[in-house]
């Protein structure tokens, strides 16, 4: 949508360039040039571009000339951003963050790394349960964004992350490690393929997952308690997407880990808050944007929008997305079954028969002493003896 009358014209750059991460290449040529990078048979990028004019040219040779010099000219620069970045070991970098900010209420990106990477640690060892993972995810924290303060990510912002995670992986750290930096922005989407995928994680599945919850929530909840909310279509800081990303890794975490656990909001939620010394005056607002980002994401994946609000009732800090999501799967099988219908009766009949019962339950001294039938007689004696534990 750039050009009104397209036509195309091939290029070429020379071949060493082909030593630089394929990211940087891609990225360079898609986001700065708009130009089509080229790839073989078998997927791997060739020293080749398309680029698209807005007329037919007479001489296509000059324009490809021409695009051929400004596309080498950036290469140049990523190139030397590449080899001065891996002077310097990416954990050196943590202590320069201390003079980015992330916000002025919130501190420094390094008293966000520390943020992280502790409760990175946290999820993977004590709600995870995988006690092996969370010194990993406690590393992969700690240097997920170190990438913010080098060269090469101050030119090619889009590459935050996925430089990190390179930059680790060149160092020689474990792919626990480096993937967990690597992919941690992600996912952007709500649905149920969304990258990254199990196989894209491979062993860091755990500590991704662990790293990525730490990162969104952190910032969720620490921009809730400073005030900052989304408000209509506005979201600057695109709290929305990121809350709709945790509440996905949580309702695909055995898809995407192999573990099955139904992690619930309110402790994840409340372990966030804790640096920030809980939530103030945000708690309100905050659990309903959540619940609300639970609800999106549901309904999104076609479940009935009475479904999705049957299953996330009751305050979504007792809500797990993983068991919410498991219900209405269950629901949808059994749409329109006997047993269903059978079940929505009996419902409507004790409704009707507890009509004007208070919520706090029965009072087991108020009980007519004088029952008839033995049915009445027997409970009437397991509700004398149990009383005190369903008042």
């Amino acid at each position: 949508d750039l050009v009104e009358y397209p036509a195309v014209v091939a290029g070429h750059f020379p071949v060493e360039f082909l030593q630089l991460p394929e990211e940087v290449l891609t990225t360079t040529m898609i986001h700065h040039q708009h130009y089509f990078p080229v790839v073989d048979d078998e997927g791997r990028l060739k020293p080749a571009f398309l680029a698209v004019t807005n007329m037919q040219p007479e001489k296509p040779e000059i324009i490809a000339r021409n695009s051929e010099r400004v596309l080498t000219a950036r290469l140049r620069d990523a190139r030397f951003f590449w080899d001065e970045d891996r002077k310097t070991p990416l954990a050196s970098r943590v202590d320069r963050l201390d003079t980015i900010l992330f916000h002025k209420q919130l501190g420094s990106y390094r008293e966000k790394a520390d943020r992280v990477a502790a409760l990175a640690a946290w999820i993977a060892g004590d709600a995870l349960k995988r006690t092996d993972a969370a010194p990993h995810a406690e590393l992969a924290g700690r240097l997920s964004k170190a990438d913010l303060a080098t060269d090469m990510v101050r030119e090619l912002t889009e590459l935050q992350g996925a430089m990190g995670g390179i930059y680790a992986r060149e160092e020689g750290n474990r792919e626990e490690v480096w993937k967990a930096i690597y992919y941690h922005y992600l996912p952007v989407g709500v649905e149920a393929d969304a990258p990254p995928s199990r196989q894209q994680l491979g062993a860091a599945a755990v500590t991704w997952a662990a790293v990525s919850l730490a990162d969104k929530l952190d910032s969720v909840v620490g921009m809730f308690t400073a005030g900052e909310r989304p408000t209509g279509s506005r979201d600057p800081l695109g709290l929305r997407r990121q809350a709709q990303g945790a509440v996905k890794i949580l309702a695909d975490l055995p898809e995407l880990t192999g573990i099955d656990a139904r992690l619930r909001m309110g402790p994840l939620l409340a372990r966030a808050a804790e640096p920030f010394g809980g939530y103030g005056e945000a708690s309100t607002l905050l659990f309903t944007f959540m619940a609300d980002r639970l609800a999106y994401l549901l309904e999104q994946r076609g479940f009935d929008v009475r479904n999705v609000r049957a299953v996330t009732h009751g305050g979504i800090e007792q809500v797990s997305p993983l068991e919410a999501r498991r219900k209405l799967d269950a629901l949808a099988q059994m749409s329109g079954s006997d047993a269903l219908i059978g079940v929505a009766t009996l419902f409507k009949r004790v409704k009707n028969i507890t009509k004007g019962i208070s919520a706090a339950g029965v009072d087991v001294a108020s009980l007519d002493p004088k029952l008839k039938e033995p049915a009445e007689r027997a409970l009437g004696q397991v509700l004398t003896i149990r009383g005190p534990g369903i008042r």
